[in-house]
């Protein structure tokens, strides 16, 4: 039986056991599948997990992502988290710029102070966005059951990908944001019939979708989010993520 080192670690929080969950495994000698990389993410059933694959000199770590549906190129939370297990565990002196190698590209992480990396931040540059469909407001209404009244008619409402794509949808109040619920089959039929699922998708991804407006429950943010997205045929709403956030911004 092979023995692999990991790290569990929670990612978007200041508080234990919150935030978004994360397992990072060291796999240098390549002695995992990418079957049973997948194996381990369906039994973890974690939203992402990492396996760092090789060191290239303490500079570049080559990362592949799964969630416990299938291996994709891009992750925000997955992202931060691995490199803060590579400054904290595996470097021997933490460094201010390390570049993670993924199946979508090179993503490089800035850390704002490696003295004091518990307190450093992690500041992550993603691809160049990739703006791929626009969606008429009524459309989103009569394909996902939201309140006409919810969008704000001002903003477009796109699709963006930096890796992953997401259709980004405009709230106009966090009253409308808190009452957002959605059926899963209804979201999957519409993505099937807008070629944005899995099975029908030209990158073989399904697009998730994140919800945002510029009313927030604390005065010192800017945006509330939510982010829903499909996981083994099941609409599921993340915790927590980073990949949207380059991509969101885009539009405001």
């Amino acid at each position: 039986m092979i023995e692999i080192e990991y790290y569990l670690v929670d990612v978007f929080t200041s508080l234990k056991d919150g935030g978004n969950q994360l397992a990072v495994f060291i796999d240098y000698e390549n002695n995992v599948s990418d079957k049973n990389m997948l194996n381990i993410a369906k039994e973890l059933n974690f939203p992402e997990i990492t396996f760092i694959k090789k060191n290239h000199s303490n500079e570049k770590f080559d990362v592949r992502i799964f969630t416990p549906e299938y291996e994709v190129p891009f992750a925000g939370h997955p992202s931060l988290g691995t490199a803060f297990i590579i400054s904290k565990y595996l470097l021997p002196k933490p460094k201010e710029n390390l570049t993670l190698n993924l199946k979508h590209s090179e993503v490089i992480i800035n850390l704002s102070s490696i003295d004091q990396l518990d307190e450093s931040d992690f500041i992550m540059k993603q691809a160049q966005p990739e703006f791929i469909s626009t969606y008429k407001h009524q459309e989103i209404t009569n394909g996902l059951g939201i309140d006409f009244n919810a969008l704000n008619k001002q903003k477009p409402i796109e699709e963006i990908s930096t890796g992953l794509p997401y259709i980004i949808i405009p709230i106009i109040s966090l009253e409308k944001m808190n009452q957002i619920k959605i059926d899963s089959q209804k979201a999957i039929e519409f993505l099937i019939q807008n070629k944005k699922h899995k099975t029908n998708s030209i990158t073989g991804l399904t697009t998730s979708l994140f919800f945002v407006t510029e009313e927030t429950f604390e005065k010192q943010n800017n945006f509330n989010s939510r982010m829903f997205c499909i996981e083994n045929e099941q609409l599921i709403e993340d915790a927590a993520t980073g990949s949207q956030m380059a991509v969101f911004l885009h539009i405001y």
